[in-house]
């Protein structure tokens, strides 16, 4: 967008596309300015320590070589599955508690209960429950990540202004107009907002449960890593999370937030 006189001009999709790429080149440079202090971290304080960038970056590209070797495919499916399902689950539940009261009512104290939890305590609980294995990490994703997305919904379908939703009934607009320009557009960025609350939740969420609940997974080699004292295969793993949540926000969340909200740019 280019502001003239104040108002904001929309621009071609190429244009939107070239601005979106430009403006990557600063997170890129801090990257760096990153990744050059954690080589002069690891030159003082030794390889052991702290692993110098250019072999943390080497073990990553093996890794990820052998994607299903180092058993990243599992965790993959584990996030994918477990943070649809908190999704859903989440949405679903926080748009309805956020138009009746009495649902809100009835489900906050439980959301309550839920984010006021240790993580700790539902990754044991869910050993208990379940055991080792796909279950227990599931459990523990959906568990966890579920009253995020909830209190972002609900806070937003609450926060819908009256007198448009008054409007409306006014000129007797069927549920779908109703849906599509008033509901649609006032919930997109709670929306959005609750995708990137999820993934970079959820990711965090499946490593920890796996190091802990389970035999396989990123998480389990990290905890083998740990065992056998391999530094540099620890940070590679953390590399790879940084990287996958890196990737799904720049390539789907934020072109989703430019192509369904442009005034925010």
């Amino acid at each position: 967008m280019i502001k003239t006189d104040k108002i904001k001009k929309p621009q071609p999709m190429i244009f939107i596309i070239i601005d979106y790429l430009w403006s990557g080149f600063t997170s890129l440079a801090i990257a760096m300015v990153l990744v050059a202090l954690w080589a002069w971290g690891s030159t003082v304080f030794g390889e052991f320590m702290l692993p110098s960038p250019l072999n943390v970056f080497h073990q990553s590209w093996a890794l990820l070589q052998q994607f299903s070797l180092y058993e990243l495919d599992i965790t993959l499916s584990r996030a994918i599955l477990g943070i649809s399902i908190s999704l859903i689950a989440g949405l679903c539940l926080g748009l309805i508690a956020g138009s009746f009261k009495t649902a809100m009512a009835l489900l906050k104290p439980i959301i309550t209960i839920l984010l006021a939890m240790p993580p700790i305590i539902w990754v044991v609980m869910a050993l208990f429950w379940f055991g080792f294995g796909s279950p227990s990490v599931l459990f523990t994703i959906i568990v966890l990540v579920s009253p995020l997305t909830f209190a972002s919904a609900a806070m937003g379908m609450a926060s819908i202004n009256q007198q448009h939703e008054e409007l409306f009934d006014a000129y007797r607009c069927s549920l779908l107009k109703k849906i599509r320009y008033l509901y649609l557009p006032h919930l997109t960025s709670y929306v959005i907002s609750s995708i990137s609350i999820a993934v970079a939740m959820g990711v965090k969420v499946v490593i920890m449960a796996e190091l802990l609940g389970a035999s396989d997974g990123m998480g389990a080699k990290i905890a083998d890593a740990r065992v056998m004292l391999e530094t540099s295969t620890v940070m590679a793993y953390v590399v790879l999370v940084i990287v996958f949540v890196s990737l799904f926000e720049y390539l789907i969340t934020k072109p989703l937030e430019i192509i369904l909200m442009p005034w925010r740019r």
